[in-house]
């Protein structure tokens, strides 16, 4: 899986790790990361979660429910523990505490190498709290899912903390 140019968890890079406060962030802002998922992880996941749903195990059983499909499809799990951790790594970044994660139900199967594009854009921010629009698009822009997240960042003590210790 990459992200951002980077391989995220499970690669052989990591996302870059940011450590951003609330005062560092702003209305608007956005944080765009760019990812697919291999085959092997869409396994490694099956198996660590227990999903043994034949879509995501056998294309056939992936075409006989989505027609047209080319592959085994990748599980939500999988995309949404991807996009908490990258709220949790990159932006915010360390330190940050999930509040709520509402994703919506998928528009439309994401394949193993399929890339996609997941962009974080702050709608509100309130009494510490980050509210943000999460979107995922498929290479040409068409929509495939959307959530919405709110979370705390780091206080300025962590910062101070994660800077001291990322030297």
């Amino acid at each position: 899986m990459s992200a951002g140019g980077d391989d995220g968890p499970g690669g052989d890079a990591v996302y870059e790790t940011r450590c951003l406060t609330a005062a560092m962030l702003e209305v608007g802002q956005t944080h765009e990361a760019r990812l697919s998922f291999s085959r092997e992880q869409v396994e490694r996941y099956c198996e660590f979660s227990g999903d043994r749903n034949a879509i995501h195990r056998d294309p056939e059983a992936a075409r006989r429910r989505f027609p047209g499909v080319r592959d085994v499809v990748v599980p939500g799990g999988l995309v949404q523990s991807t996009v908490s951790g990258i709220l949790g790594t990159s932006f915010p970044g360390d330190g940050t505490l999930g509040l709520t994660f509402a994703p919506e139900r998928f528009r439309k199967p994401v394949c193993p190498d399929d890339p996609v594009v997941i962009t974080f854009e702050i709608t509100r921010i309130r009494s510490g709290i980050v509210e943000m629009d999460i979107r995922m698009a498929d290479a040409e822009g068409n929509p495939v899912s959307s959530a919405k997240a709110k979370v705390i960042p780091p206080d300025d003590a962590y910062r101070a903390w994660w800077k001291q210790s990322h030297r």
